[in-house]
């Protein structure tokens, strides 16, 4: 969940939410784990919303897809990407690698 709703900021409700979340379904997709698997929840609760816990992203990466993540992750919500954004950036990620 993203920081906002584990913090109970429900007046910060919004699409950036799943956003985040979208983030972490990026870094599954990436590594097929479960984020934070050997860990309590309320040490990934208090991870999360005070902002130092993130999945961590293998070095092996992609950097343009890496740097999605990331953003999606922000724990400012404004920061975050739209989900038009973060559509369009994975169709060029897509062209680029039928180009190669």
């Amino acid at each position: 969940m993203a920081p906002e709703l584990l913090s109970g900021k429900s007046n910060m409700v919004s699409e950036k939410i799943d956003v985040y979340s979208f983030g972490i379904v990026m870094w599954e997709l990436l590594t097929g784990e479960e984020p934070y698997a050997d860990m309590h929840c309320a040490s990934i609760i208090g991870g999360i919303v005070n902002d130092s816990l993130r999945p961590t992203i293998p070095v092996w990466c992609d950097p343009e897809w890496k740097a999605l993540m990331e953003r999606c992750w922000a724990s400012d919500p404004a920061r975050r990407p739209s989900f038009s954004e973060i559509s369009q950036k994975l169709r060029n990620m897509a062209t680029a690698i039928n180009v190669k």
